[in-house]
Formats: structure tokens, sequence, C-alpha cells
């Protein structure tokens, strides 16, 4: 009692007085209020301090959705943005084709154009001789030729060769007149080319100004799109470590104990080669990510009862009894071996499964408990005995 020995002492005087009398009563309600009164405990979370933790878990978890809907947002439009810039590139590799043909066959065109006018002006110095000649012909008699030829076989094949000369002076000259002809359709050919050519070029500059202009837009974004994607990922850490405290303090109100690594094959989860390393990588053939306590859960419902339904994706533990409910499955207070227990507490809730029940005690499997079996990591196969009100059941049979 310490200080109060005296005080004390002094009561047991048989010379005090009155006033002393009362000091002493006093002084033994207090003592015996003292007693009675229970040792101060450490302090709990209530289910207000849940709440509020909840609320902020939802909180946190809305600004996470909101940031990933951005990212995907920004992912969608980097997408999209590729896929421009791939169509222009393509657009600009078959306008380079076409350039490089148009300017091939625009040379084609000037050759042939040269040979053209090479064969006219050969035509009309072909013109000019035989003109030439039908003039010296024709200042000489037809007698005069006669009596000059040396032979009238001589003058014959002179008169021949005259004959010749007019039928080839019509051709040359009808010759002329179509290669001029040929000449100035393509003359207008190759003017038509030079402007379509200039068109094109004209063309892919402005898909080269819109590639790169997208081009600057891509990088513009790519900033603000990592930052969304690290911002999700931070959300989601600090959401999931709220979620593995809120866990901890249910387990321990609902008495856990006797937690353990358990069964070295981990129920015979496929992915479990994977855990915890590829946490979350891929989902699983019902939507939900492995290495979680749903994708773990729906496996050994699979596994036992051949059937685990789709629901979408919609994977989050504390979705479960909605959806159970809707499929037609049981979801009861009360456990039973091979049920899934689901605990609504936290942003995401928790599954596991019923291995065996012992009074109001249940044996449970479960992935993703961060606790002294798993050295605190996520992600891990674990089993412990808890108090049965801890969950609600559902009933896959």
């Amino acid at each position: 009692m310490g200080g109060l020995e005296k005080p004390l002492r002094l009561c047991y005087d048989k010379n005090m007085k009155i006033k002393r009398n009362i000091f002493c009563l006093v002084l033994a309600s207090a003592l015996l209020l003292a007693n009675s009164l229970p040792a101060p405990k450490a302090r709990a979370y209530t289910q207000q301090d849940l709440n509020n933790i909840n609320s902020k878990i939802s909180e946190i978890r809305s600004r996470m959705k909101q940031y990933e809907d951005q990212a995907s947002a920004f992912a969608a439009e980097a997408n999209s943005i590729q896929g421009k810039i791939n169509s222009l590139r393509a657009q600009q590799d078959s306008l380079r084709a076409q350039i490089e043909l148009k300017e091939a066959e625009r040379e084609q065109l000037a050759a042939e154009i040269e040979a053209t006018e090479k064969r006219i002006e050969e035509n009309s110095e072909t013109i000019g001789y035989v003109i030439a000649q039908f003039y010296y012909s024709s200042e000489v008699s037809t007698i005069e030729r006669m009596a000059s030829s040396e032979s009238f076989s001589s003058y014959i094949d002179e008169e021949m060769r005259l004959s010749s000369l007019t039928d080839t002076l019509a051709g040359i000259v009808e010759e002329n007149k179509n290669l001029k002809a040929d000449l100035e359709v393509k003359k207008k050919n190759a003017e038509l080319m030079i402007q379509d050519l200039e068109g094109q070029k004209a063309r892919l500059v402005v898909l080269e100004n819109e590639q790169a202009s997208l081009l600057a837009q891509t990088r513009e974004n790519e900033a603000s799109y990592r930052q969304m994607q690290n911002d999700a990922a931070d959300q989601k850490a600090a959401l999931e470590e709220e979620q593995q405290k809120i866990l901890a303090d249910l387990a321990s109100r609902w008495h856990a104990s006797g937690i353990t690594a358990g069964d070295p094959n981990k129920g015979g989860y496929p992915y479990s080669n994977r855990c915890p390393q590829q946490k979350d990588a891929f989902a699983d053939q019902w939507g939900m990510y492995i290495c979680e306590c749903v994708s773990y859960t729906a496996w050994r419902v699979y596994a036992a009862y051949g059937y685990m339904p789709y629901w979408g994706g919609h994977g989050n533990a504390k979705q479960w009894p909605a959806n159970a409910r809707a499929a037609g499955y049981v979801v009861s207070s009360t456990p039973k071996p091979g049920s899934v227990g689901i605990s609504m507490g936290g942003a995401y809730g928790h599954a596991v499964w019923v291995e065996a029940v012992s009074g109001n005690r249940v044996y449970i499997s479960q992935y993703n408990s961060a606790n002294a079996a798993t050295g605190y990591r996520k992600g891990e196969y674990s089993e412990q005995w808890v108090d049965q009100g801890m969950y609600q059941y559902i009933y896959f049979r």
C-alpha cells in the first residue's frame, strides 16, 4: 500500500477523534473502490475504428480506380496514336513508291518525247531532200531526162526512183503528222504527271507533319501515363497494406491460433509455384488474379465439385455472397467443411476454404494473408484455426 500505511495506522488508534473516524471511513471507501476497478487494458480497435478505416480504404480505392481509369485512357490513347502512326507510315511508304514509279514513268516519257522529236527532225531532213530532188527533176523535161540518160533502162530506173520518192514523201509527211500529234499527247501527259507528282509530294509532307505531331503528342502523354501507372500502383500497395492490417486485427479478435504453413502442396493450387513473385501478374480462368485469396478458393471449389461459376471477373471476396445468392447458392452463418468462408472486413474482404469444423472453431486454408506463417508476405499459403463468427459461409454443393 506504500504511502497509505501511516493513515491506516491512525485509523486503528483508539484515542482518535470523531473527525478522524470520518476520515478513516472515507479512506476505506476509497481503497475499496480502487480495488474493485479493473486494470486498464490496451486499446483495441472498435467497430467505429474499423468503419473509419473501411471508409478511408474506400476513398483510397475510389481514387485508385480513378487513377487506373485515367491510366487506361492514356494507354488506349497511346495505342490509338500508335495505330495512326503505323497507318501513316504505311501510307507514306505507298506514296513514296508511287512517286518513285511516277518519276520513272516521267523519265521514260521524256525519253519517248525526245526520240519522237528526233524522228520528226530526221523526217523533216528527208522531206527536204525529197523536195529538192523533185525540184531538180521538175527543172528538166522528160525529153531532156530521156536524152541525157545513158540508156532507156537508166531512164526507166530514174523515173521509178522519182515515183518512189513521191510515195516516200507522202509516207514521211503522214508519219510526221502522226508523230507531232502523239508528241502533243505525250507532252500533256507529262504535264499531268508532274502535277500528280507535286500533289503526291505535298500529301506526303502533310502525312509526315501529321506523324510528327502525333509522335510529339505521344511523348507529351507518356510522362503523364507513366505517372498515372505509378500512382495507381502506389495506391494499390497502400490499400493492400490497410487490408492486411484489418485482416490481422480481425484474426486477433476472432482468436486465430495454430497458424502454420500447412499443406506442402498448398491445397493443390496450380499457381502455387508462381506465388508470391507473380502475384496479380495475370488472371486465372475465372478472371481473378493469381495468388489472391479468391483465386485460391475458386480453385478449391472447382477441384472439389467440378465447377466454379464465372462472375465476370468481379472477384473481390466482398462480392462473393451477393454473387452466390444471385446464382442460387446458400449463404449461411454456419460453417461446414468444403464451404467457402467470406470475411467482409476491409475494401476487398477475404475468402478462405473451410478444411474442418470443431465446435465453434473452423480450420481454414487461405492465400494472401500476411502472417507469421508466411513471414508476413502477401500472396502466400497458410492455415489456421479461428472462431466461426469471423466469416459467413457459401455452400457450393
